[in-house]
């Protein structure tokens, strides 16, 4: 007889509010670009995800379009599930 922890349901099958809406966007790089990422966001005191919106509104404006990605950071966390 195997004892497993049931599954959280909810937990599993809950979209995290901060992500309602919104799709992901990727790519695939060599390890040193994502821990050039990590490493400006940690030293900026920010997220991957606010260095990536900048980057992709530096990248439209420089192409004639608006600053389409949100720059401010999305609640993390217990922060993230609490409304």
């Amino acid at each position: 007889m195997t004892t497993e922890k049931p599954v959280d349901s909810v937990a599993s099958t809950t979209e995290q509010p901060s992500r309602a809406g919104k799709r992901s966007v990727g790519g695939h790089f060599e390890p040193k670009v994502a821990q050039a990422i990590r490493v400006l966001a940690a030293q900026k005191d920010t997220t991957v995800q606010v260095i990536l919106a900048q980057a992709l509104n530096d990248f439209f404006q420089k192409n004639g379009l608006e600053r389409l990605a949100d720059e401010q950071p999305l609640p993390r966390g217990a922060a993230a599930r609490k409304k």
